[in-house]
């Protein structure tokens, strides 16, 4: 054999092609293909899913400007509240005066001007939070709120409170005297009817029929809130409570 046949049989040859080759009809071995690994765990992601933890800076971010919202809400409450009792302890009642009507037994109504509200605010509703001692006896707020507009100065109302009072106002006090004993009321009722004057009643301006009918009275060992019925016998005459007491000889 010479050097030209040994050189020209010693060069390697390309390997024959892979059956899956022959199958998909690649003959050409030397054709460049993309090259795959052979450990299927370890290939690459095409589109790598985001990132979904946070990380711990904005943790801490977050958790600053929640603490700060907490913190803006209870100051923005301690701020109204103590505006609130600002406004609530310049706030004064003037000019305290009874009515010179009588509303029942015992009762009048008292009637104050609220003085020291803030121009801009609620005039009616600052009348409804303010307390008042009459009498010795404290009330937490009026009965009820009126607005007086002056039409010299139409934007600055005056506001009233009213009161019912039921202590210490002997001027209300009616009572009974003058007792009459009319008689049984009927043959066998069992009842016999009494009648008083009423006195300390001061007409015009007390209703008789409100004081009549709530002035109480014990009589003949018994205590009656109110008489049966009233009875007003004209300006000289005044006004006259009748019971039917139970006696039970009639």
């Amino acid at each position: 054999m010479d050097a030209s046949t040994a050189t020209s049989s010693s060069q390697v040859q390309p390997p024959p092609p892979y059956s899956n080759d022959l199958e998909r009809g690649v003959t050409n071995v030397n054709e460049r293909r993309p090259l795959y690994p052979t450990n299927s765990g370890q290939l690459p992601l095409s589109n790598p899913a985001p990132l979904t933890h946070t990380s711990p800076s904005s943790k801490r971010i977050l958790r600053a400007m929640v603490i700060f919202v907490i913190c803006l809400f209870v100051l923005s409450g301690f701020v109204k509240k103590k505006r609130h009792q600002i406004i609530h302890d310049g706030l004064a009642w003037a000019d305290l005066t009874p009515s010179n009507r009588c509303l029942r037994y015992s009762t009048r109504e008292y009637s104050a001007q609220l003085m020291g509200v803030p121009s801009g605010e609620d005039g009616l509703r600052w009348c409804k939070e303010k307390e008042i001692t009459i009498h010795s006896v404290d009330f937490e707020k009026p009965g009820y709120c009126t607005v007086d507009v002056d039409d010299s100065a139409p934007t600055n109302p005056r506001i009233y409170g009213h009161w019912t009072v039921e202590s210490n106002e002997p001027s209300c006090k009616t009572l009974w005297e003058d007792f009459q004993d009319k008689g049984c009321v009927a043959k066998g009722s069992k009842r016999r009817r009494i009648e008083a004057h009423m006195g300390n009643h001061q007409p015009p301006w007390d209703n008789w029929r409100e004081m009549c009918s709530t002035t109480p009275v014990d009589y003949g060992g018994y205590h009656f809130d109110q008489p049966n019925s009233c009875d007003h016998r004209g300006i000289f005459s005044g006004v006259w409570g009748v019971w039917f007491v139970k006696d039970e000889s009639c």
